[in-house]
């Protein structure tokens, strides 16, 4: 089993249903190959972490990096791992703009994000860097 995180900007111009679209075919194409992971967007950055076999995450994680719905995309980290964290998301998401912070529901999401992100199990120090990193773009 194996694990990436990786960070980028949204180009200027993403919209919703840009977002829809990448929520599509991710879904489709990781339950084909036998990914899961997560995906946070929030204020034009993506936070996403990947986790199966080594040549499909690294596969997928080529085809994302040639996207140009995103720029500035950085590979944080990857590394070798034992069982899956997300094994029941395909690609767990939550969208959250900067303008609806203040809306009872995202703060409640967020709320309830942080939250699992310290009751969570961390197998892995690249799982802790993902709720860590998380958190930090939350918090902004």
């Amino acid at each position: 089993m194996f694990e990436l995180i990786y960070r980028s900007k949204a180009v200027p111009n993403l919209s919703s249903s840009d977002i829809l679209d990448i929520l599509k075919e991710s879904r489709e194409y990781n339950l084909a190959v036998d990914i899961t992971g997560c995906l946070l967007y929030y204020n034009y950055e993506f936070i996403q972490i990947l986790e199966g076999d080594r040549k499909s995450v690294m596969e997928l994680f080529s085809k994302i990096e040639n996207d140009k719905r995103h720029f500035n995309l950085d590979l944080i980290i990857q590394n070798e791992k034992h069982h899956r964290t997300f094994k029941h998301w395909s690609m767990a998401y939550h969208e959250l703009k900067k303008s609806e912070v203040n809306d009872l529901s995202k703060d409640h999401f967020i709320n309830s994000f942080l939250t699992i992100s310290h009751l969570a199990e961390k197998p892995t120090d690249v799982i802790k860097l993902f709720w860590k990193l998380s958190n930090e773009l939350l918090k902004s």
